[in-house]
Protein backbone atom coordinates (compact mmCIF):
# COMPACT_ATOMS: atom_id res chain seq x y z
CA UNK A 1 0.00 0.00 0.00
CA UNK A 2 1.70 3.41 -1.66
CA UNK A 3 1.43 6.24 1.23
CA UNK A 4 -1.17 8.26 -0.28
CA UNK A 5 -3.37 4.69 0.13
CA UNK A 6 -2.10 4.75 4.13
CA UNK A 7 -3.18 8.08 4.79
CA UNK A 8 -6.75 8.08 3.39
CA UNK A 9 -7.11 4.53 5.39
CA UNK A 10 -6.12 6.80 8.86
CA UNK A 11 -7.34 9.84 7.70
CA UNK A 12 -11.14 9.10 9.79
CA UNK A 13 -8.65 7.69 13.15
CA UNK A 14 -6.72 10.68 12.95
CA UNK A 15 -9.41 12.77 12.80
CA UNK A 16 -11.22 11.36 15.68
CA UNK A 17 -8.22 12.13 17.51
CA UNK A 18 -7.76 15.43 17.02
CA UNK A 19 -11.35 15.98 18.11
CA UNK A 20 -10.41 14.88 20.83
CA UNK A 21 -7.47 16.94 21.47
CA UNK A 22 -9.75 19.99 20.47
CA UNK A 23 -12.44 19.00 23.24
CA UNK A 24 -9.76 18.64 25.84
CA UNK A 25 -8.38 22.13 24.95
CA UNK A 26 -11.89 23.82 25.12
CA UNK A 27 -12.34 22.27 28.30
CA UNK A 28 -8.87 22.95 29.75
CA UNK A 29 -9.79 26.52 29.03
CA UNK A 30 -12.89 26.88 30.75
CA UNK A 31 -13.27 28.24 34.48
CA UNK A 32 -12.15 25.98 37.18
CA UNK A 33 -15.33 24.57 38.52
CA UNK A 34 -15.13 21.33 40.98
CA UNK A 35 -16.81 18.79 38.05
CA UNK A 36 -14.07 20.20 35.85
CA UNK A 37 -11.82 16.89 36.34
CA UNK A 38 -15.17 14.53 35.77
CA UNK A 39 -15.09 16.00 32.56
CA UNK A 40 -11.97 15.67 31.61
CA UNK A 41 -11.66 12.45 32.65
CA UNK A 42 -14.72 11.13 30.70
CA UNK A 43 -13.38 13.32 27.97
CA UNK A 44 -10.13 11.10 28.03
CA UNK A 45 -11.61 7.80 28.19
CA UNK A 46 -14.56 8.47 25.59
CA UNK A 47 -11.89 9.95 23.19
CA UNK A 48 -9.53 6.54 23.74
CA UNK A 49 -12.20 4.35 23.15
CA UNK A 50 -13.31 6.42 20.11
CA UNK A 51 -9.52 6.34 18.52
CA UNK A 52 -9.45 2.89 19.42
CA UNK A 53 -12.70 1.69 17.76
CA UNK A 54 -12.09 3.74 14.83
CA UNK A 55 -8.22 1.86 14.49
CA UNK A 56 -9.74 -1.72 15.08
CA UNK A 57 -12.42 -0.60 12.21
CA UNK A 58 -9.99 0.36 9.69
CA UNK A 59 -7.70 -2.75 10.56
CA UNK A 60 -10.53 -5.03 10.14
CA UNK A 61 -11.77 -3.23 6.83
CA UNK A 62 -8.05 -3.80 5.29
CA UNK A 63 -7.93 -7.30 6.10
CA UNK A 64 -11.13 -7.62 4.72
CA UNK A 65 -10.32 -5.71 1.53
CA UNK A 66 -7.00 -7.49 1.20
CA UNK A 67 -8.66 -10.44 1.09
CA UNK A 68 -10.77 -9.72 -1.53
CA UNK A 69 -7.88 -8.57 -3.11
CA UNK A 70 -6.13 -11.58 -3.31
CA UNK A 71 -9.41 -13.89 -4.22
CA UNK A 72 -10.21 -11.56 -7.47
CA UNK A 73 -6.48 -11.78 -7.80
CA UNK A 74 -6.83 -15.32 -8.29
CA UNK A 75 -10.05 -15.54 -10.43
CA UNK A 76 -8.54 -12.79 -12.92
CA UNK A 77 -5.17 -15.82 -12.50
CA UNK A 78 -7.58 -18.34 -13.95
CA UNK A 79 -9.58 -16.64 -16.49
CA UNK A 80 -5.89 -15.31 -18.09
CA UNK A 81 -4.87 -19.08 -18.22
CA UNK A 82 -8.54 -20.49 -19.83
CA UNK A 83 -8.45 -17.65 -22.01
CA UNK A 84 -4.51 -18.74 -23.18
CA UNK A 85 -5.99 -22.23 -23.29
CA UNK A 86 -8.74 -21.34 -25.40
CA UNK A 87 -7.26 -18.43 -27.69
CA UNK A 88 -9.16 -18.43 -30.65
CA UNK A 89 -8.15 -17.66 -34.45
CA UNK A 90 -8.61 -13.29 -35.55
CA UNK A 91 -12.32 -12.32 -36.85
CA UNK A 92 -13.85 -14.78 -33.91
CA UNK A 93 -16.82 -12.69 -32.50
CA UNK A 94 -17.64 -12.69 -28.82
CA UNK A 95 -20.29 -15.02 -28.78
CA UNK A 96 -18.27 -17.54 -30.85
CA UNK A 97 -15.85 -17.05 -28.32
CA UNK A 98 -18.33 -17.68 -25.37
CA UNK A 99 -19.41 -20.76 -27.28
CA UNK A 100 -15.84 -22.37 -27.38
CA UNK A 101 -15.54 -21.69 -23.47
CA UNK A 102 -18.46 -23.00 -22.84
CA UNK A 103 -18.31 -25.91 -24.95
CA UNK A 104 -14.75 -26.57 -22.92
CA UNK A 105 -15.75 -26.51 -19.92
CA UNK A 106 -19.02 -28.89 -20.69
CA UNK A 107 -16.20 -31.25 -22.01
CA UNK A 108 -13.66 -31.07 -19.03
CA UNK A 109 -17.21 -31.71 -16.50
CA UNK A 110 -17.71 -34.72 -19.05
CA UNK A 111 -14.28 -35.72 -18.24
CA UNK A 112 -14.43 -35.24 -14.70
CA UNK A 113 -17.38 -37.36 -14.39
CA UNK A 114 -15.62 -39.98 -16.60
CA UNK A 115 -12.96 -40.42 -14.43
CA UNK A 116 -15.16 -40.07 -11.28
CA UNK A 117 -17.05 -43.22 -13.21
CA UNK A 118 -14.43 -45.28 -13.72
CA UNK A 119 -12.74 -44.45 -10.28
CA UNK A 120 -15.80 -45.54 -8.09
CA UNK A 121 -15.73 -49.22 -10.48
CA UNK A 122 -12.30 -49.72 -9.73
CA UNK A 123 -13.00 -49.39 -5.68
CA UNK A 124 -15.68 -51.75 -6.11
CA UNK A 125 -13.46 -53.88 -8.38
CA UNK A 126 -11.21 -54.27 -6.10
CA UNK A 127 -13.26 -55.38 -2.74
CA UNK A 128 -14.60 -58.01 -4.67
CA UNK A 129 -13.46 -61.07 -6.93
CA UNK A 130 -15.38 -61.39 -9.99
CA UNK A 131 -15.36 -63.24 -12.93
CA UNK A 132 -17.27 -60.95 -16.00
CA UNK A 133 -20.25 -62.51 -18.06
CA UNK A 134 -17.66 -62.54 -21.14
CA UNK A 135 -15.41 -64.46 -19.25
CA UNK A 136 -17.81 -66.68 -18.03
CA UNK A 137 -19.31 -67.48 -21.13
CA UNK A 138 -15.81 -67.98 -22.96
CA UNK A 139 -14.84 -70.32 -20.44
CA UNK A 140 -18.13 -72.48 -20.25
CA UNK A 141 -17.72 -72.88 -24.02
CA UNK A 142 -13.80 -73.88 -23.36
CA UNK A 143 -14.87 -76.60 -21.27
CA UNK A 144 -17.89 -78.22 -22.79
CA UNK A 145 -16.45 -80.16 -25.59
CA UNK A 146 -14.53 -82.36 -22.67
CA UNK A 147 -17.81 -83.47 -21.66
CA UNK A 148 -19.21 -84.19 -17.76
CA UNK A 149 -16.88 -84.10 -14.89
CA UNK A 150 -17.42 -83.89 -11.10
CA UNK A 151 -16.58 -80.78 -8.91
CA UNK A 152 -16.91 -79.37 -5.73
CA UNK A 153 -17.13 -75.63 -5.09
CA UNK A 154 -15.77 -74.82 -1.30
CA UNK A 155 -15.20 -71.81 0.62
CA UNK A 156 -14.38 -70.96 3.86
CA UNK A 157 -17.54 -69.60 6.24
CA UNK A 158 -18.71 -66.70 7.56
CA UNK A 159 -17.26 -65.12 3.98
CA UNK A 160 -19.71 -63.45 1.81
CA UNK A 161 -17.03 -62.39 -0.65
CA UNK A 162 -15.48 -65.66 -0.84
CA UNK A 163 -18.57 -67.61 -1.25
CA UNK A 164 -19.66 -64.68 -3.87
CA UNK A 165 -16.93 -66.20 -6.28
CA UNK A 166 -17.20 -69.59 -5.43
CA UNK A 167 -20.82 -69.54 -6.58
CA UNK A 168 -19.68 -67.89 -9.72
CA UNK A 169 -17.13 -70.64 -10.49
CA UNK A 170 -19.67 -72.74 -9.84
CA UNK A 171 -22.39 -71.06 -12.46
CA UNK A 172 -19.50 -71.39 -15.25
CA UNK A 173 -19.05 -74.93 -14.62
CA UNK A 174 -22.83 -76.06 -14.59
CA UNK A 175 -23.00 -74.17 -17.65
CA UNK A 176 -20.44 -75.89 -19.57
CA UNK A 177 -22.41 -78.65 -18.37
CA UNK A 178 -20.37 -80.22 -15.48
CA UNK A 179 -22.04 -81.99 -12.20
CA UNK A 180 -20.93 -79.00 -10.35
CA UNK A 181 -21.61 -79.18 -6.42
CA UNK A 182 -21.84 -76.15 -3.59
CA UNK A 183 -20.79 -73.67 -2.84
CA UNK A 184 -20.13 -75.02 0.53
CA UNK A 185 -18.24 -74.14 3.48
CA UNK A 186 -15.45 -75.77 5.38
CA UNK A 187 -12.35 -75.33 7.04
CA UNK A 188 -10.32 -78.55 6.40
CA UNK A 189 -7.95 -76.66 3.72
CA UNK A 190 -6.76 -74.07 6.32
CA UNK A 191 -7.51 -70.37 6.70
CA UNK A 192 -4.96 -68.91 5.33
CA UNK A 193 -5.58 -66.02 3.01
CA UNK A 194 -5.18 -66.60 -0.40
CA UNK A 195 -6.00 -64.92 -3.83
CA UNK A 196 -6.38 -67.74 -6.27
CA UNK A 197 -8.39 -70.89 -6.33
CA UNK A 198 -6.96 -74.28 -4.94
CA UNK A 199 -7.56 -77.36 -6.24
CA UNK A 200 -7.37 -80.31 -4.31
CA UNK A 201 -8.13 -84.21 -5.12
CA UNK A 202 -8.01 -87.91 -3.56
CA UNK A 203 -4.53 -88.19 -2.06
CA UNK A 204 -2.94 -91.24 -3.25
CA UNK A 205 -4.14 -91.38 -6.39
CA UNK A 206 -3.65 -89.84 -9.85
CA UNK A 207 -5.34 -86.72 -10.27
CA UNK A 208 -8.72 -86.93 -12.91
CA UNK A 209 -8.59 -85.42 -16.37
CA UNK A 210 -10.84 -82.26 -14.64
CA UNK A 211 -7.80 -81.32 -12.62
CA UNK A 212 -5.91 -80.54 -16.22
CA UNK A 213 -8.86 -79.30 -17.57
CA UNK A 214 -9.59 -76.94 -15.10
CA UNK A 215 -5.66 -75.28 -14.63
CA UNK A 216 -5.60 -75.11 -18.34
CA UNK A 217 -8.99 -73.37 -18.58
CA UNK A 218 -7.87 -70.75 -15.29
CA UNK A 219 -4.78 -69.54 -17.40
CA UNK A 220 -6.47 -69.61 -20.38
CA UNK A 221 -8.89 -66.87 -19.02
CA UNK A 222 -7.16 -65.58 -16.29
CA UNK A 223 -8.40 -66.73 -13.10
CA UNK A 224 -6.12 -66.46 -10.31
CA UNK A 225 -4.94 -69.97 -9.21
CA UNK A 226 -2.63 -72.01 -7.00
CA UNK A 227 0.03 -73.50 -9.01
CA UNK A 228 -0.39 -77.24 -9.10
CA UNK A 229 -2.75 -79.82 -7.51
CA UNK A 230 -3.09 -80.38 -3.69
CA UNK A 231 -3.96 -83.72 -2.38
CA UNK A 232 -6.24 -84.45 0.99
CA UNK A 233 -7.81 -87.31 2.01
CA UNK A 234 -10.71 -85.62 2.98
CA UNK A 235 -11.50 -85.80 -0.80
CA UNK A 236 -14.14 -89.14 -0.85
CA UNK A 237 -13.83 -89.39 -4.65
CA UNK A 238 -11.03 -89.81 -6.56
CA UNK A 239 -12.63 -88.49 -9.83
CA UNK A 240 -13.68 -85.50 -8.08
CA UNK A 241 -12.16 -82.38 -8.16
CA UNK A 242 -12.28 -79.83 -5.40
CA UNK A 243 -11.88 -76.00 -5.87
CA UNK A 244 -11.52 -74.27 -2.81
CA UNK A 245 -11.71 -70.22 -2.20
CA UNK A 246 -9.84 -69.03 0.91
CA UNK A 247 -10.44 -65.53 2.35
CA UNK A 248 -9.03 -62.66 -0.40
CA UNK A 249 -6.02 -60.87 1.57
Amino acid sequence: MIWGEAARWWLPTAAVAGLVMLSLVALARQPWRPSKKYWIAALLVGGVLAVGASAWQRKTSGAALNQETARLRDVAGRLDELGRLLETGPGTTPDQAFDTVAAAIAALNAKIKDLENQVRALQEKSRTRVVDADTSAQMADYLRPFGNHRAVVSCMPADVEAYGYANQIANVLRAAGWEALGPETTTIFGEAPTMGITLYVRGGAAPPDAARLLLDAFARFNIPYQSGVASNDAIPDPATVELFVGHKP
